[in-house]
């Protein structure tokens, strides 16, 4: 899509013919949404001038040059397309839906590293259809790319020959090696079209018959012989025959399916007949037509017209969210297209080309480089850019959260306002949480469960449940693996931490869940509800379900391997406690290095729920409110776990009764779910106080 120097004087007739081509991709993409075969036209015309000067280069014996060729040609070509791909990055921001961009800033790359095309194949992108990308036509530039620069290494291969055997002609062992291409490109193109077109409409594979195709016209055109007698009426009406087949065939056949296999030849044949009769002499000549001032001269401009036509479009129908323009602003597009190409033509392309003529094969390369740098440097300045943008949104978005989180913990502050530095930001307000509608659902959100794969023991594997892990989400299920996939041995660096009770460690392990998420701690869950740790067959435990439950418990210590362990080692009453002790010393045979082992003294337990007392109560009656023994005795594990170490106990009865009396409702969050279970809502509000506590414990076991 590019004009290529020669030595010999530049047809007008082929000038005009480029125009044509092009003009029929823009009118085609415009108004009919159809392959017109224009493209192409182009890349062979491209081969032709191609082929056509080097092959006059071996006619004469002149070196054929192929670094400055490389250099030269992309220093024509890159820099026309670098500005259009500057332009559609800088206003791609403003005009492009946000969801593409990262699509047009890999497109961006992708056009100016010359590998479009296989992009666009890769990222099963149709040539009919997906999202609007203002450089999606960069496909073509690039195969033209890559012909431009193999096409002269197989040229400077049969120059080696020559040169070693003089006597074998130099064209015709051109036309052997692209008569090859153009055979195994074209049955790798019918092939390929039939099973994957999509693929194969950006497979350089199946363009290289293409260029083959006009390397072969250019060494039958140039031979020094026409094609039968310049002037006569078969010429002439061959020239105009296949310049109608070359406007119709994409209206009067539908192609759509079938590029760019076989069929191509129809547009194809028909050009490369203008290229050998269009330079007949006569007025009625086909030539005359095309190598008209006016149309030749638009072809010195067929580039930049196809460079600039797509985003042109694309802008258009993006901006007024229409799948095709009317008639009307179809016309406006092709108008404005040529008039912003001639414009970039005779203002950027000429006065760069004729600036940059006379410079040698390094300063052309720096200038590549410069440009493709140039493109590069922008498309990472933008993505910096919505980095930052997304970064300073972020932190907005973190902020608000942040008032919002404040604002909440001030209206619902639970066990907080326990806290002496806790300074809210506004007073409580708004009745309290949960509802007493919610009451009956505040248990500990549970996990999924441990993986069948552990093989624990029977009753602790039935009961045993993932709270959280650094490897899932927050919901406790997939992230970089399911829970399923979890191992017996946690990963070197992730402390495993085990809750063993009944329903009193579940109403806790709200708290230390949370601890757990914050921390990287993976926290297993296993308890059963009115089983209190004690040996098997220990009338404590009344229920029938419990007498498995312990045994099975303390013998999945060992393969689980926990860093830390946590249970209740006292069974509140109403009246007082029971101190587990002959459970205690079970588990205090758990204890080993590396393993730190606390028991945690019960919450109190009341014949009436606080929640359902203050909930039933009149204005007149009095506060619903109680003490406990629990709450004026020492902790009665202290001296149990004195002189064992990696033993120790925590006592939390304060949090949920402070100043040694249990109410219904504290900062503004309902404690108790009836007489003895704490409600979700407020356990969570307790999560820095229980952290603070748990790990000095920890560091004094």
């Amino acid at each position: 899509m590019t004009k290529l120097a020669s030595r010999a004087p530049l047809r007008q007739d082929i000038q005009g013919l480029r125009f044509v081509a092009v003009l029929l991709v823009v009118v085609y993409h415009v108004w009919l949404d159809r392959v017109s075969g224009g493209v192409d036209i182009f890349l062979v015309l491209s081969a032709y001038f191609l082929t056509s000067s080097f092959a006059r280069k071996l006619d004469d014996g002149h070196p054929l040059g192929l670094v400055g060729y490389w250099t030269r040609t992309f220093a024509r070509i890159v820099p026309l397309a670098t500005v259009t791909i500057l332009v559609v990055v800088v206003t791609a921001q403003r005009l492009m839906p946000i969801a593409i961009w990262p699509d047009i800033q890999q497109q961006a790359i992708a056009s100016a590293l010359y590998v479009q095309n296989w992009w666009l194949a890769v990222n099963d992108v149709s040539y009919y259809g997906g999202a609007p990308i203002p450089l999606q036509h960069f496909w073509s530039l690039s195969i033209q790319a890559t012909v431009f620069l193999g096409w002269p290494l197989v040229i400077g291969v049969v120059a080696l020959i020559v040169r070693r055997w003089p006597r074998l002609p130099a064209r015709r062992l051109l036309a052997v090696a692209f008569g090859a291409v153009f055979a195994a490109s074209l049955g790798w193109s019918v092939w390929i079209t039939a099973r994957d077109q999509a693929f194969a409409y950006f497979d350089t594979r199946a363009r290289l018959w293409e260029f083959a195709f006009g390397s072969l016209l250019a060494l039958l055109a140039t031979r020094g012989r026409p094609v039968g007698v310049p002037g006569s009426p078969w010429r002439i009406a061959a020239g105009w025959v296949s310049l109608a087949t070359i406007l119709l065939v994409g209206v009067t056949v539908n192609v759509r399916d079938a590029f760019p296999g076989w069929i191509a030849l129809f547009p194809l044949t028909a050009a490369a007949t203008i290229v050998l009769v269009g330079d007949d002499p006569g007025r009625w000549s086909v030539g005359r037509l095309l190598g008209h001032r006016w149309i030749a001269g638009l072809g010195n401009a067929s580039y930049a017209l196809y460079l600039v036509h797509w985003p042109i479009l694309i802008g258009y129908v993006v901006t007024v969210d229409s799948d095709r323009p009317s008639l009307l602003a179809g016309g406006v597009i092709i108008a404005a297209s040529l008039g912003l190409a001639i414009v970039l033509h005779r203002f950027v392309e000429l006065p760069l080309r004729n600036r940059t003529s006379h410079w040698g094969p390094w300063r052309d390369a720096l200038l590549v480089v410069v440009a493709v740098a140039l493109v590069l440097g922008a498309v990472t300045g933008w993505r910096q850019l919505l980095s930052w943008q997304a970064e300073q949104a972020r932190i907005q978005q973190q902020a608000e959260a942040e008032q919002q989180r404040l604002l909440a913990i001030a209206a619902h502050p639970g066990a907080r306002v326990l806290d002496p530095d806790f300074h809210p930001v506004a007073q409580p307000d708004g009745p309290p949480i949960p509802t007493i509608a919610d009451i009956p659902y505040q248990w500990g959100l549970a996990g999924p469960a441990c993986p069948a794969s552990w093989k624990l023991p029977t009753k602790a594997q039935q009961q045993c449940q993932v709270l959280t892990d650094p490897s899932l989400d927050d919901a406790g299920a997939g992230g970089a693996m399911s829970p399923s996939e979890l191992p017996l041995q946690e990963p070197t660096g992730t402390e495993r931490v085990l809750l063993v009770g009944n329903s009193h460690m579940q109403h806790w392990s709200t708290a230390i869940r949370e601890i757990g998420r914050e921390r990287g701690w993976q926290v297993l869950l296993i308890y059963e509800q009115n089983c209190y740790l004690a040996p098997a067959g220990d009338p404590i435990n009344e229920v029938e379900k419990c007498a498995d439950f312990w045994p099975d418990v303390l013998d999945a210590i060992e393969p689980l391997d926990p860093d830390l362990v946590i249970t209740i080692g006292t069974k509140s009453e109403d009246d007082g406690e029971t101190v587990l002790q002959a459970g205690l010393e079970l588990l205090e045979q758990h204890v080993t290095p590396g393993r730190v082992v606390i028991a945690m003294r019960d919450t109190p337990r009341f014949e009436v729920g606080l929640t359902q007392c203050d909930a039933a109560r009149q204005p007149d009656d009095p506060p619903c409110q109680s003490d406990h023994p629990i709450l004026e005795t020492p902790n009665p594990l202290t001296p149990l776990v004195e002189g064992v170490k990696g033993l120790n106990t925590l006592d939390l009865a304060d949090l949920a009764c402070p100043e040694r009396l249990c109410v219904p409702t504290i900062g503004n969050v309902r404690v108790w779910m009836d007489q003895h279970h704490l409600t979700r809502d407020y356990v969570e509000t307790t999560t820095d106080l229980v952290r603070a506590r748990l790990m000095r414990a920890i560091e004094r076991a």
